[in-house]
């Protein structure tokens, strides 16, 4: 991902929101930050994508993104709302018991971020 980073920034590609496949170890996140915001880009950020995984999982690498200056959101749509909306569209539960589960899902990982974030802090 580091070396993504720089060859798109070195291909002029500057956005603000770099978005993360997870990611495991802190040093790896902050490795990331530091690249993002080299030559004085220090307004640029990062967010933490889910990639369709567990919840478990995604739990834990927003735990440790979260842990890093620099990563500033997530973003975790399969893993939010794909098992909710499959069982609404095969008709096993009702499309209001749906947006609730996904709703719950989401607000756990606001939960989990802020919760993480504020420790750092």
């Amino acid at each position: 991902m580091v070396q993504s980073i720089e060859q798109l920034q070195d291909g002029e590609v500057e956005p603000d929101v770099w978005k993360i496949e997870g990611l495991d170890r802190r040093e790896d996140c902050a490795k990331v930050v530091a690249t993002a915001r080299r030559g004085g880009r220090d307004k640029v950020s990062c967010i933490i994508l889910g990639r369709g995984e567990d919840d478990k999982k995604v739990r834990e690498w927003l735990t440790t993104a979260a842990g890093v200056p620099g990563f500033i959101g997530f973003a975790v749509g399969r893993t939010d709302f794909w098992e909710p909306l499959v069982l609404w569209r095969d008709k096993k539960t009702t499309r209001k018991a749906a947006v609730a589960e996904v709703a719950r899902r989401y607000r756990e990982f606001v939960d989990t971020f802020e919760k993480a974030h504020a420790r750092a802090a």
